[in-house]
C-alpha cells in the first residue's frame, strides 16, 4: 500500500451546478454529501473521522477513502451509470481488506457482486446517502 499513499489534494466545489461534466458534477454532489456526514460524525464525538481519496502511482483511483480514527473503514466509488464495480475499487478492497461502495446516479436497489472473499455494494447514490445521518 505504500505505493498508493500521495499526498495530493482533490477539488470540490460547493457549487456544483457550475460543473459542465455531468460525471464530474455527480462525483462532486457525492464527496459534499460524504463531507457532511464525516462533519456531524466528528461533531457529535463519534470518532475522528476523515474524507479521502486513494491513487496508486499506476493511476488507478478511488473516489473517496473513509477513516475512523485514522484507519480505512469504507471505499467509495462514483459513477453516473457503471452497474459493475471499477477494477481500482476491486484492487483496493483486496488491498485494505475494507467494505467497498459503488454509488450510481440511476436506480432503485442496492446490489452485492463479488469481489473474491469479500463484497462490493453498488446503490443508487440518491437511496444509500438518504441513509447517512
Amino acid at each position: 500500500m505504500a505505493r498508493a499513499i500521495l499526498k495530493e489534494r482533490k477539488v470540490y466545489l460547493f457549487d456544483y451546478p457550475r460543473i459542465k461534466d455531468e460525471g464530474a458534477r455527480f462525483e462532486n454532489r457525492v464527496a459534499l454529501e460524504l463531507w457532511r456526514a464525516v462533519t456531524s460524525w466528528n461533531d457529535l464525538g463519534w470518532g475522528d473521522f476523515g474524507l479521502h481519496f486513494i491513487r496508486n502511482k499506476e493511476k488507478q483511483e478511488v473516489d473517496f477513502l473513509l477513516t475512523r480514527n485514522r484507519e480505512p473503514f469504507l471505499l467509495v466509488e462514483a459513477k453516473l451509470a457503471e452497474r459493475e464495480p471499477s477494477a481500482p475499487l476491486r484492487k483496493f478492497q483486496q488491498a485494505l481488506r475494507v467494505p467497498a461502495l459503488q454509488l450510481i446516479e440511476a436506480g432503485d436497489r442496492y446490489r452485492l457482486i463479488s469481489n473474491g472473499d469479500q463484497q462490493i455494494m453498488v446503490a443508487p447514490a440518491w437511496l444509500w446517502l438518504a441513509g447517512l445521518p
